[in-house]
């Protein structure tokens, strides 16, 4: 059977009202219980109700988080905060408890970010976590960078947030897509390099953490080394601010993958605990 057929059973047996979601496909269509924008990103979900913006002090982590659907709310397993008063999404300016499917980023399952907030709390790294999600399914990185649409959308949002929160993380996980479509490891990076250069015109002076991930659906070869992923770890630069993410061409493996693309429930975890390390380390060398 193939890869593709194993996947549309595989969503016709869990659930005849939830489809799954690959690196290439567009955003899932609406549902009476979410509203989303012209870009497919959800802008209301049922029952959600806004909760006080805390204040950000210095022990506030304010995280914007874009690229494509293992950012953006494709996830396998849902999640609801345990600190809904100190892991927030921000959206739109207005603030609520952290919950899946986040309110800025495409998907209707679940996010990684959610846990990802609970851990930094409980690790006493942080007081309060502010979510802004802006990651959208299956897009090549040549849109995000300066000119592109959802650079646009990017610094929109950027300016939205701003009047309220100074951003402290940028963590960006894509590169499933442009590894479908061959982009070159030198267009990865001239993309990349002028996405970043667009988020410090707008006065983003953050440090930037960028996954290597690549694979999505690839039969046999899950090797850690390609063009895309060459190319990731090129651009890490800490003298310019630039850091490494999460490895998750291993770290999570097909079968955390509810499709061989998108992480299930145990890649999610993973996830979030890679982050959380990266995070913490990243925390511990700044103070």
């Amino acid at each position: 059977m193939s890869i593709a057929s194993r996947t549309l059973a595989f969503a016709l047996a869990a659930s005849a009202s939830m489809s799954v979601a690959h690196a290439a496909d567009p955003a899932p269509a609406q549902t009476s219980d979410h509203r989303k924008d012209e870009l497919g990103r959800i802008v209301e979900v049922a029952g959600r109700k806004a909760t006080k913006c805390p204040k950000q002090t210095d022990r506030t982590a304010v995280l914007l988080i874009a690229g494509q659907s293992n950012s953006a709310n494709h996830g396998g397993m849902r999640f609801t905060s345990r600190h809904p008063g100190k892991a927030i999404n921000y959206f739109s300016g207005k603030c609520y408890p952290a919950a899946s499917p986040l309110l800025g980023a495409t998907g209707m399952r679940g996010d990684s970010w959610t846990p990802l907030a609970d851990r930094l709390i409980e690790s006493r790294l942080y007081d309060r976590v502010v979510i802004v999600t802006t990651g959208i399914g299956g897009t090549k990185i040549a849109r995000w960078q300066d000119g592109g649409d959802l650079n646009h959308m990017l610094l929109g949002v950027v300016k939205q947030v701003s009047g309220r929160y100074h951003i402290t993380h940028f963590l960006w996980h894509q590169g499933e897509r442009d590894l479908a479509l061959k982009t070159s490891g030198a267009d990865y990076a001239a993309s990349f390099t002028s996405l970043v250069a667009s988020l410090r015109g707008a006065k983003v002076d953050a440090p930037v953490f960028i996954s290597v991930g690549s694979r999505c659906g690839q039969p046999g070869d899950w090797k850690d080394e390609d063009a895309i992923t060459t190319a990731q770890r090129g651009l890490v630069d800490p003298a310019k601010g630039i850091f490494l993410g999460p490895e998750t061409n291993l770290l999570v493996p097909p079968e955390d993958r509810y499709d061989r693309c998108h992480f299930d429930g145990p890649g999610q975890r993973a996830f979030a605990g890679a982050w959380l390390r990266i995070l913490t380390d990243y925390a511990r060398r700044a103070r």
